[in-house]
């Protein structure tokens, strides 16, 4: 590994670019940190800049680019720079993406803590490529969550709490059916029991951000 580590944070939230500036001069070779708010000062400063690790958001207020585009595009310019990307919008779907065609070197939660982050830009520093525990934790979860939207209501439900028959109600269905939902849904999960459904179905909308829509720019299907 080299003696010194330079580093481009690519975010355009500035006060939490600022935030991770302070947490990355801790780490004991980190020598210099600049910041980008946009693709345009990212590219001027890798232009001028020596830098060895860039650390990119994937989402930004602008339908003119997003952290795809902006990877691919350094990795075209400056394919030895390595590229940490740290979002919350975690998917499987931006896991293949970001691997195979933007050629990332890691993928973090930006919850993840300082130790973790730090043992991270060890390891891509190292060549080795990264993801963080509660990613990979997403995307396993994710992997066996190929549910129609018919199931995804039955599961809404019974993690809510209601019992097969208020379900059905619920849904205009008859109870039997419910019960081959649930059914169904078991042996993708691979649980024993309805409690233990629910248990792995938050622990996917949780890794998963379900809250963030996929047809909201840029994240469009």
């Amino acid at each position: 590994m080299k003696e010194t580590i330079n580093i481009l944070i690519v975010e355009d939230h500035l006060s939490f670019a600022q935030g991770m500036d302070l947490l990355l001069t801790q780490h004991p070779k980190v020598d210099r940190i600049d910041i980008a708010t946009n693709r345009k000062d990212a590219l001027e400063i890798l232009s001028v800049q020596s830098i060895d690790i860039v650390i990119l958001d994937l989402h930004f207020e602008t339908n003119d680019y997003d952290g795809f585009i902006i990877a691919k595009k350094i990795k075209q310019l400056y394919p030895d720079i390595k590229i940490m990307i740290l979002t919350q919008h975690a998917k499987k779907a931006h896991h293949k993406r970001l691997f195979e065609e933007c050629k990332v070197d890691a993928y973090l939660d930006k919850k993840l803590g300082v130790e973790e982050t730090f043992y991270a830009i060890d390891q891509v520093m190292n060549d080795e490529k990264y993801i963080d525990e509660s990613i990979k934790e997403m995307l396993e979860i994710e992997g066996f969550m190929n549910i129609s939207d018919r199931e995804k209501e039955v599961l809404e439900l019974l993690c809510q709490g209601f019992i097969h028959k208020q379900i059905a109600d619920k849904l205009f269905i008859v109870h039997k059916t419910v019960e081959v939902h649930v059914r169904n849904l078991r042996q993708k999960f691979d649980v024993k029991n309805s409690a233990e459904l629910c248990a792995k179905y938050a622990k996917y909308k949780n890794a998963n951000r379900d809250n963030i829509d996929d047809t909201t720019s840029p994240f469009q299907e």
